[in-house]
């Protein structure tokens, strides 16, 4: 599985923030043994954003494995925390404090599709990975947790849902031609793409996992223009890619959504769900 690059990631953190269901979080933290360093696994970390929104909020002292494809994204951790203001300390491990939580941080390059999936750990968690799999690794995911007794918590899963104000005409196309993308093979196989919350309500369940949802949806406006037109551009290719005979007209939708966007106005909502699953007690 190829990475994504560490820009695009820092352009959408602040948007992956305000998103996030805080409801799923706080009975995550009830749900969690009581001992110290409470231990985590992050697949697909990047660059740690799951980890500055989850540990301060989880508390006390806590040890992290961040899983990633891509070194660099392991390397720029340090950096990222401090820019967010951690104070970080580095030597083979990194150790990071905030005003609620010490963090000792492991990290580990590995290729999710390919290497065995690391869930030795009292919560194993991902930010906006599970669209990305296949139904087979999610199967082997949760059969692995279930093995361990972890809790999971996985954030940020797209699930098809797409509405832009003002609407235009061409935009059921481009929604369903993007969703047709989003379950081509990203690195794992046949992606889930938006059937990937339901799909992890059913496997987790399937191994005795009481499972609790909530949606996590970006709601973009003006103040977003770059992450929209980021996003615009990537959904205008990945379109055309599905369907090349309509790439005329796909050009031109995202032709005008630009220029709304350059003229301060568009909008979109981005549907995603979080999904929080405990073990039987």
């Amino acid at each position: 599985m190829s990475g994504f690059d560490a820009g695009w990631l820092a352009l959408r953190e602040h948007a992956d923030t305000a998103a996030r269901a805080s409801i799923l979080e706080r009975v995550l933290k009830t749900a969690l043994p009581a001992r110290e360093p409470l231990s985590v696994v992050d697949l697909g970390s990047g660059t740690g954003s799951n980890l500055r929104r989850l540990a301060p909020r989880l508390g006390g002292t806590q040890a992290w494995q961040l899983v990633d494809a891509a070194p660099a994204l392991l390397d720029a951790l340090p950096e990222q925390l401090a820019e967010h203001g951690w104070t970080v300390g580095t030597d083979n491990e990194v150790i990071a404090h905030c005003d609620t939580a010490h963090v000792r941080i492991t990290r580990d390059a590995a290729d999710l599709a390919r290497d065995p999936i690391p869930v030795d750990a009292d919560l194993v968690t991902a930010s906006a990975l599970l669209d990305l799999v296949s139904r087979a690794w999610l199967d082997h995911l949760a059969a692995a947790c279930a093995g361990r007794g972890a809790r999971v918590l996985l954030t940020l899963t797209v699930d098809g849902r797409l509405a832009w104000e003002p609407a235009m005409e061409t935009d059921a196309a481009v929604r369903d031609l993007v969703a047709r993308h989003q379950r081509t093979d990203k690195g794992f196989g046949p992606a889930l793409g938006p059937d990937a919350p339901d799909a992890a309500v059913a496997a987790f369940a399937r191994h005795g996992y009481s499972v609790e949802t909530a949606a996590s949806p970006w709601r973009l406006g003006p103040g977003n223009a770059r992450l929209q037109q980021h996003l615009h551009a990537g959904w205008a290719a990945a379109a055309s890619e599905i369907a090349p005979t309509r790439e005329a007209a796909i050009s031109d939708w995202l032709a005008h959504r630009m220029d709304l966007l350059a003229a301060g106005v568009g909008a979109v909502t981005v549907g995603h769900q979080d999904v929080l699953a405990l073990p039987p007690s």
